[in-house]
C-alpha cells in the first residue's frame, strides 16, 4: 500500500509528487501519456520514449478525441502515445496535452500570478496575500523571466496597442532557459538557451523550455517517487476495509488493467479528466456518493478566445521568437500576441512567407464561470456558451476591433469573437473549475487544503479546483496551489 498515489503529472500532479516524495512519503505517480523528447536523455533508462511530432511523425500528434452532445458521449483513441487530446462539446472545443509533464509540454511558458479578484472568491484561508509564499516556491523552481530583448513581432504588436489606446504592453515572465551557455536548472538538469524556434506549443526539442519533466518530476524521482508512464487511470473508489482509496488504471504498454491502494490520493489529471474520474466515481461507487452536489458546477474556459488579423504590413510572425511574448491588460481580460510554430515544424519559407502578415491574437478573461460538467454514460459533457457571459466577449470584441483598425487589418476571423461563422462557438486551452474550492460542501467540492469534503485523504490539485476564472494563464496558480496542498498533506505525516 502506497502512502500517496498521484494521478497526473501536470502543474498540479508534478508539484504534488515532488513535494510529497521530498517529505519522505512513498509516492506512486500515474501518467496516461509517454515520456516525450528522447533526445534530451533525461528520462529513466527503461522508460518508453517518444520523439516530438515532426514531419512524418506528425501522426503522433493526436492522442484521442472525446465528444459529448445530445445526451451521449464517446471517445476515439487515435494513438495511446499521442501528444494532444481534443474534447468536443456542444458549443465548446478544448485542446489539452498528454505526457509526462502534462500541459507544460505544450503551454506557452507564461508564469503569471492570478489577481486578487480570484482569491476574493476563494476560502478565507487563501485571501490577503496568503498565496504569496507558494507562488515564490514555484518561481524558485521554474525561474521565469521576461524575454530580453523582445522579438520583432512584439514591436509590431506594441505599436498597434499604442495606436489603439488600449494601454501599455507587458512582457510576461517565461519559464525558458535564456542564459548562454547551458546552465543547470533547479533540478540539476542542464538546459541550453532557447533558440527562438517558436515550437513551444508543439514540444521543445532542445530542452530549453522548463517543462515539468525537466524540473519538478526529476525532483520527485530523486526523492524516491515512482513515475509510471502510459498508465491511464480509469476508476477511483474507497477501500472496502479501512481508510484509503483504490486506484485502477489501464497499462497501455501491456494492454492490461492494474490497481493499487493508498491512504491518500491526489487527483490532478487535468480538469476534464479529473471531473470524469470524480463524476464517474460518484455515479458508480457507492462509497463516493457523498461527493458534493456542486461537482461539475462553475466550469469555465477562462474566457479564452482566438482571433487572426490579416494586416497590411509584415509582422514577421514566423520569425525567431517563443510562442507568446507580450500582452495588454484590460479590466477583466487580456489580449496577447502569439506566433505560429512553422519554423519548429520545418515548413519551407516559400510556404510561410504569406503568413508574415498574419497576427494571431489570444484573449483570456474573467468569465462568469457559469458552465457545468455532467456525467453522460461513461464520459463528461459540458455546457458552456458565449451567451453565458456576453458582456465579457463583447468587450473583447471591442478591443480587438480597435487593434484591427490600428494594425490596418484586412480580415478578422475568430473563435468566440469577431464576426465570422465561429463567433458563437468557444475554444479553450484552459478548461478550469467544476471541483472548485469553497468553505462548505454546498458551494464547492474541496476545502482550502484541496481535500474533498466528506472524503478524508482524497485531494484534488489541478485547475478544476479554481474558484473562478483567473483571466490569465493559470499554470503558475495551479502549481502554487499544489505547493500549498502538498505541504498540508506532508505536515500530517
Amino acid at each position: 500500500m502506497w502512502d500517496v498515489i498521484v494521478i497526473g503529472t501536470g502543474f498540479g500532479g508534478a508539484v504534488s509528487a515532488a513535494r510529497l516524495a521530498q517529505a519522505g512519503l512513498r509516492v506512486l505517480v500515474l501518467e496516461r501519456g509517454p515520456w516525450w523528447g528522447a533526445a534530451r536523455g533525461q528520462h529513466p533508462p527503461d522508460a518508453p520514449r517518444r520523439a516530438w511530432p515532426r514531419g512524418v511523425g506528425l501522426r503522433r500528434a493526436l492522442r484521442s478525441v472525446r465528444w459529448a452532445r445530445d445526451g451521449r458521449s464517446g471517445e476515439w483513441l487515435a494513438r495511446r502515445d499521442g501528444l494532444y487530446e481534443l474534447h468536443l462539446f456542444d458549443g465548446l472545443g478544448t485542446l489539452t496535452g498528454s505526457g509526462v509533464g502534462g500541459g507544460s509540454l505544450i503551454y506557452t511558458n507564461i508564469q503569471q500570478p492570478a489577481d486578487d479578484a480570484l482569491w476574493s472568491r476563494a476560502p478565507e484561508a487563501l485571501r490577503g496575500g496568503a498565496m504569496a509564499p507558494w507562488y515564490a516556491r514555484v518561481r524558485a523552481t521554474l525561474r521565469p523571466a521576461p524575454l530580453d530583448p523582445p522579438p520583432r513581432r512584439t514591436a509590431a504588436f506594441a505599436d498597434a496597442v499604442a495606436a489603439s489606446g488600449l494601454g501599455e504592453v507587458a512582457l510576461p515572465e517565461l519559464a525558458i532557459a535564456q542564459a548562454d551557455p547551458a546552465q543547470s536548472n533547479a533540478a540539476g538538469i542542464m538546459q541550453p538557451p532557447c533558440n527562438m524556434c517558436g515550437g513551444c506549443v508543439v514540444g521543445c526539442e532542445r530542452g530549453s523550455k522548463s517543462t515539468l519533466d525537466l524540473t519538478y518530476i526529476p525532483l520527485a524521482t530523486a526523492a524516491g517517487a515512482e513515475v509510471r508512464a502510459l498508465c491511464e487511470v480509469v476508476a477511483l473508489g474507497a477501500r472496502r476495509r479501512g481508510p484509503g482509496y483504490v486506484v485502477r488504471w489501464r497499462d497501455h504498454q501491456t494492454g492490461g488493467e492494474r490497481q493499487a491502494e493508498a491512504s491518500r490520493v491526489v487527483v490532478a489529471a487535468g480538469t476534464l479528466n479529473t471531473l470524469r474520474l470524480l463524476l464517474g466515481a460518484r455515479e458508480r461507487d457507492r462509497s463516493l456518493t457523498r461527493l458534493s452536489e456542486a461537482l461539475g458546477r462553475g466550469f469555465t474556459g477562462n474566457g479564452d478566445a482566438l482571433s487572426a488579423l490579416w494586416t497590411e504590413r509584415d509582422n514577421d510572425t514566423t520569425g525567431l521568437a517563443p510562442a507568446f511574448n507580450a500582452f495588454v491588460r484590460r479590466p477583466g481580460f487580456l489580449i496577447g500576441e502569439a506566433g505560429l510554430p512553422t519554423q519548429a515544424l520545418g515548413a519551407p519559407r516559400w510556404l510561410t512567407r504569406p503568413l508574415d502578415r498574419l497576427a494571431l491574437l489570444i484573449a483570456m478573461g474573467e468569465d462568469g464561470a457559469q458552465g457545468e460538467a455532467r456525467w453522460l454514460g461513461g464520459g463528461v459533457g459540458v455546457r458552456l456558451r458565449r451567451a453565458q457571459d456576453r458582456r465579457l466577449y463583447d468587450e473583447i470584441d471591442g478591443a480587438l476591433g480597435h487593434l484591427a483598425m490600428a494594425w490596418g487589418a484586412q480580415l478578422e476571423a475568430g473563435i468566440g469573437v469577431g464576426g465570422g461563422p465561429l463567433r458563437a462557438a468557444l475554444a479553450s486551452v484552459h478548461p478550469l473549475g467544476g471541483a472548485r474550492m469553497a468553505e462548505r460542501p454546498a458551494e464547492g467540492v474541496v476545502d482550502a487544503d484541496g481535500e474533498v469534503f466528506g472524503h478524508p485523504g482524497l485531494f484534488v490539485a489541478d485547475g478544476s479546483i479554481l474558484p473562478a476564472a483567473p483571466g490569465v494563464p493559470p499554470s503558475m496558480t495551479i502549481a502554487a496551489l499544489a505547493e500549498r496542498i502538498a505541504a498540508g498533506i506532508a505536515a500530517r505525516g
